[in-house]
Order: structure tokens, then sequence, then C-alpha cells
């Protein structure tokens, strides 16, 4: 949903994204992170260009000030799959750049 919602967030009233992978490039960039890995083959290897051809659809890079719908992020602290900063990297950004009157809450 984080790509779409860069791409076209005019579709949209609302998103609900849980356990979201949204920091694909720089958590695909440490082999150190579990899984990583073994994720280059159905993601491509950001180490090696040609391999790695998926930039307009990763989430957190392309976030730019502009007006986006509001959306729920929902992390997890164990999740062996999306490390919880993730998501609360991309929402702290998301945050900053946001332009529309619609203002993110944490209450």
């Amino acid at each position: 949903m984080g790509a779409v919602t860069n791409l076209r967030p005019d579709l949209f009233h609302a998103v609900i994204s849980h356990v979201p992978f949204v920091d694909v490039l720089n958590t695909m960039l440490d082999p150190l992170l579990p899984l990583t890995v073994g994720e280059y083959e159905e993601w491509g290897n950001p180490h090696i260009a040609e391999d790695y051809s998926y930039e307009e659809l990763l989430p957190y890079t392309n976030l730019e000030r502009k007006a986006y719908p509001a959306i729920l992020v929902k992390t997890g602290l164990n999740d062996s799959q999306v490390m919880y900063w993730e998501p609360a990297k991309y929402v702290a950004r998301l945050r900053v750049l946001k332009t529309d009157a619609m203002l993110c809450s944490s209450k």
C-alpha cells in the first residue's frame, strides 16, 4: 500500500497498513538483517544495479511533500519479517512531508 499510496494518493480516503515493508532499499542493503539475503531472489540484490529495478515502488524512499490520505500504520515488536523501526521511520517521515490539512496523530 505504501508504493500505491505514493503513486496515486488521490485514489484513497484512508489506508491501513499492517506491518508494512516500507523501507525496502535500506533493509535490502543490510545482509546482516534476518532473511535479507534470502529475499534477494524475489526482490533483487541492491548491490547489483541491473538486478534491482524497483525504485519507483520503494515506499519510504519515494515519500515526497504532497497530500496523502489518512494512513494507519501498525507494526509489531516481535515480527521476524519486518523490523518495528521500518514502519515507525516511515510514519515519522510521512508526518514531516504530508501537506494536506488532515493531521497525523499518535493519540
